[in-house]
């Protein structure tokens, strides 16, 4: 049997109010979303009338759109699997999967789960994380929650809402660079009633395999943005982002010992990882992608072209001072060298 074509999933996060709702009905109008299965917390949350037409059993729903919806009453894998098993006994179809979170929800656990389970990671493939931000009130979460700060951090693509408004309209309270500071890879999109090009929510490149194939030196310097916005005495605060490069090819094993040691003492404070690892005696460097403690598997970029042969670094972090992250960077550059052909750690699926 040929191994199964993973669903993508797009998880929709953002603060209480932000309008997820309105982004989520928009985005089921379209048919490119036709067939999708739609994730929520309440069925009410997206307005969805009862006495619609019911689809294989109480928990599924049809909606207006002929998307599928059900709601996340319990443990999310649970809820995923028992969807992965009904797809494959043709009890319902859908080739997409939406996730709305709570307004108060971390997406790091999220995103722990799906690539931590073992048949979540055959059967779905993150999509991208979107966050949604209120343009008048967003910048005063953002000051006051830290679980808007890693709703931010954590995305792919920032949705700011609301922009209409007369109240969005001073600069002084727009949220942009608050955003900008806390998630420099983010591209930023102003919408008015969810209005957003269907596209724009797909292919967000949260960690895509045809990476591999594709990834020169210039899309690597987008993805892993390594321009990183100054900070001002009001975002010296919990999470930010850091970045710095390596000159010299690294080894393997000198990565991975490195990255033990980061993992080991501030895991939970890492929200986000990407690298692009240059190793000794390869042609091509590693595309290296983490949320917290889980990393996805390394991709070789066997497109590369470009001669430059630095290794590139870039953390979303919480809670570290500027001694530790400048002492955690410089003890890559000391690790003793040692064999980079490894059969497991970091890089050692693909260098093997």
């Amino acid at each position: 049997m040929p191994a199964p074509i993973p669903c993508p999933l797009t998880l929709i996060t953002g603060f209480l109010g932000s309008g997820k709702t309105t982004l989520i009905k928009e985005m089921l109008a379209h048919e490119t979303f036709a067939n999708t299965m739609v994730i929520v917390n309440e069925f009410g949350e997206i307005g969805i009338d009862h006495s619609l037409m019911r689809a294989s059993t109480e928990e599924v729903i049809l909606l207006p759109s002929g998307c599928l919806c059900c709601t996340l009453r319990g443990d999310l894998r649970d809820l995923l699997r028992d969807l992965v098993a009904r797809r494959l006994a043709a009890e319902i179809g859908f080739d997409r999967v939406v996730l709305e979170t709570t307004g108060l929800a971390d997406p790091a656990p999220i995103l722990h789960t799906l690539l931590t389970d073992p048949v979540l990671a055959e059967h779905y493939r993150m999509d991208g994380v979107v966050t949604v931000v209120d343009a008048v009130t967003g910048a005063a979460n953002l000051r006051r929650s830290t679980a808007a700060q890693r709703q931010v951090a954590l995305a792919d693509l920032v949705v700011l809402s609301k922009t209409d408004l007369p109240e969005a309209q001073p600069q002084a309270r727009s949220p942009r660079p608050q955003i900008a500071r806390l998630n420099p890879a983010a591209e930023i999109v102003p919408v008015v009633q969810g209005r957003l090009p269907p596209d724009r929510l797909r292919h967000l490149g949260h960690f895509d395999a045809a990476m591999s194939e594709s990834m020169s030196g210039v899309s690597a310097r987008a993805w892993i943005a390594t321009r990183v916005p100054a900070s001002d005495p009001e975002h010296l605060s919990r999470i930010r982002t850091v970045s710095w490069e390596v000159e010299a090819p690294l080894t393997a094993s000198r990565f991975d010992l490195w990255m033990d040691v980061l993992m080991a003492r501030r895991g939970a404070d890492v929200l986000r990882f990407k690298g692009i690892v240059h190793l000794q005696d390869m042609a091509y460097p590693f595309a290296v992608h983490g949320v917290q403690h889980i990393f996805h598997p390394p991709l070789p970029l066997t497109g590369w072209q470009a001669p430059d042969r630095h290794s590139r670094f870039v953390m979303i972090v919480q809670d570290f001072s500027d001694d530790e992250v400048a002492a955690l960077c410089d003890a890559l550059a000391i690790v003793p060298l040692t064999e980079h052909l490894l059969t497991t750690g970091y890089l050692g699926e693909s260098t093997a």
